[in-house]
This record gives C-alpha cells, structure tokens and sequence, in this order.
C-alpha cells in the first residue's frame, strides 16, 4: 500500500482498477482500527483493487474555524494537509474509514477530518462506496450508537454508499483486533464484497 505521500507525488492513477483508500483516524500507530481498516484493504486487494492508506495522525488537519471563508471564496482558510487528501479522496471509489470510540463518538482526528468536508465541493462524496470501522473497549455495539447514526446521517446527506458499518466491541487491549482472527476474516470478508459492488 502506497502513503499519502507517495500517492500524491505519483500524481493520477491511470488504472482500470478501482482505488480503494483506507483512512484511519486512531492516534496510535499498529493498534485496532488500524488493523481492521487494513483488514478490508487486504481484501479489497486480494479482488484486485490499487489500495492506498492515510493515517490522519500524521497528516496535519486543522479543526474548521467556522469562518466560512470556504463558502465565499471556493476553499478553506487552512492551507494544510487536508487538501491532498481530498485528491486522494476524489481518485478513489471506495473509502475505507476507521476511527475508535472515545466519549460515545469518533476520536478527535476523525472529527477534525469530517468537520473539514463542510468546505468541499459535495460533488467529490456523491456516490462514493465507503465502509466504517469502528472498534471501540466498551463491550457493546451501544456505545458506538452515536457515531453510527451520524455517519449514516452524512452518508445520506452526501450521496454517499454506506455499504458496510463492522464494530468490534471489547477490543481493550492495543492488539485486540490482531489477536482475533474472526475478527479480521470478517473485515477482510468486507473488502472482498465490495470489490463486487455494482
């Protein structure tokens, strides 16, 4: 899988393959959400897709000033790295989204990244396919109510696909995720679907 980086220097993806790209909003490096979001792109890969992955921690992401300076002059008042972001977004068919529950809602990266999309032209999000993975140390789907139901509120505001939401409750430790192979098989099960998706 190619960096945000190395993706962005390589310029268009000139391919008959889809690109699927997973974007993982935890602040710790190896740990469960981004091992399901690897997960789906193995498998998504296995089917032949081109797979990318961004970690946001590592990408500078300023939270929205609710200036509304992208309103009236076509883009956002932060010059950081969400912008070659949203051309890997828009390259991309499918979007592999990942952030653990903190507080009953997304961790702080994920929020500062969707918050960003309110001064993008909405066209880049229209008919999208996009998977959510959301492991969380709460030790029932309950706890991820909230961030569930908004993002399938985005996703219907947007025109987005939701075609598959995997929470994995219980996941306590760092390596939780890697230590169930159930688990993984069904995040990478995900990626394999979609690559079938019409």
């Amino acid at each position: 899988m190619q960096s945000v980086k190395q993706q962005t220097e390589l310029g268009a993806v000139t391919t008959d393959r889809k690109n699927i790209l997973g974007i993982v909003g935890s602040p710790r490096r190896g740990a469960n959400t981004e091992t399901l979001v690897d997960s789906v792109l193995e498998g998504a890969a296995e089917g032949g897709a081109t797979a990318t992955k961004v970690i946001l921690q590592e990408m500078t992401i300023a939270p929205c000033r609710a200036c509304n300076y992208c309103q009236k002059n076509g883009k956002c008042v932060h010059d950081d790295d969400m912008e070659s972001l949203f051309e890997l977004m828009k390259k991309s068919d499918i979007w592999v989204l990942g952030t653990p529950i903190y507080w009953w809602g997304p961790s702080a990266q994920f929020k500062a990244f969707i918050d960003r999309w309110y001064g993008v032209n909405p066209t880049i999000f229209q008919g999208k396919q996009v998977i959510l993975t959301i492991p969380m140390g709460g030790g029932n789907d309950h706890y991820a109510r909230h961030t569930v139901g908004m993002f399938k509120d985005i996703c219907n505001y947007l025109g987005m696909i939701c075609v598959e939401i995997i929470v994995a409750p219980g996941m306590n430790g760092k390596t939780s995720v890697r230590e169930s192979s159930q688990l993984r098989e069904t995040a990478r099960a995900a990626g394999i679907r979609v690559m079938n998706e019409k």
